[in-house]
């Protein structure tokens, strides 16, 4: 476990143990992290694992004096929690965000993409597995090879005509980029597989509406896409890995002044 690279400040470190309650390899019946002489100290793993360190860096995030450092990461590397306003932010972001279908043709800066992967990289995983990848087109000009790989065979021609300067067959309504999350599925946690692939994809979605750019989801796409090997390829995506939603991104042509607000049937137990 030398690579985990665990460290503390013991000039700062109070030896409130914090640390060890936050870790979920001991909280499932591990010994990964124990005080000695009041200071944490990990124990060595044969590996990573459920009942090992699940390199979620909770030890670092929980530290209350900053103290801990691990992967090469200390508390100044990371983002400080959110004020008290994302409480009224947050709700407001969902209730805003609307499916896009009208998309500027102007790519998006690739380093404003570069920032919104970053963020998505935090998504939940089961057991902080860590499998999820991702792929992403960050051009117009790279859309449309993607586009040509799909549509230029006459043997699959797809379920849409296609216009020259148009990309809309691809269901994603002319975006000028993509998104898609990916895993290899299989074995008994399968569901929470996929069930990591999509909350991903929610996830980016979010993020994107947040930085004032359009999304759209589609399962439709993802289907078209999945059929066509030189369009995986193309995008890096392994022939055993699957996806069930991409999300088309760009800047939108239309500019939502306010929320809506909708209706779900509520089941409470109380």
């Amino acid at each position: 476990m030398a690579s985990a690279n665990f460290s503390v400040n013991e000039a700062t470190c109070v030896g409130c143990g914090l640390c060890l309650e936050a870790c979920p390899g001991n909280m499932v019946g591990g010994d990964v992290l124990r005080l000695v002489d009041g200071r944490p100290v990990m124990v060595d793993q044969n590996k990573y694992g459920w009942q090992g360190c699940w390199r979620c860096q909770h030890c670092l995030a929980a530290c209350p004096t900053g103290s801990i450092s691990i992967f090469g990461l200390s508390a100044g590397q990371l983002s400080p929690k959110p004020d008290a306003s994302i409480a009224e932010d947050l709700p407001k972001l969902v209730r805003f965000r609307r499916s896009c279908r009208a998309f500027k043709k102007d790519d998006v800066d690739e380093a404003l993409i570069d920032e919104l992967l970053d963020d998505v990289s935090a998504v939940p995983t089961g057991g902080n597995n860590q499998r999820l990848e991702f792929s992403v087109v960050t051009s117009r000009e790279a859309m449309r090879r993607v586009y040509d790989a799909v549509f230029s065979d006459p043997a699959q021609p797809g379920l849409f005509e296609t216009e020259a300067d148009d990309l809309s067959a691809l269901r994603i309504y002319d975006a000028p980029h993509l998104f898609i999350a990916h895993k290899e599925l299989g074995g008994r946690n399968q569901n929470g597989d996929a069930v990591e692939v999509n909350l991903a994809t929610a996830y980016f979605e979010l993020l994107a509406n947040a930085r004032g750019l359009g999304t759209v989801i589609s399962t439709y796409s993802a289907e078209l896409l999945s059929q066509h090997p030189e369009a995986l390829e193309l995008l890096g995506i392994p022939e055993n890995h699957s996806f069930m939603t991409v999300v088309g991104f760009g800047y939108p042509r239309i500019r939502y002044v306010r929320g809506i607000a909708k209706k779900r049937p509520v089941h409470k137990l109380s």
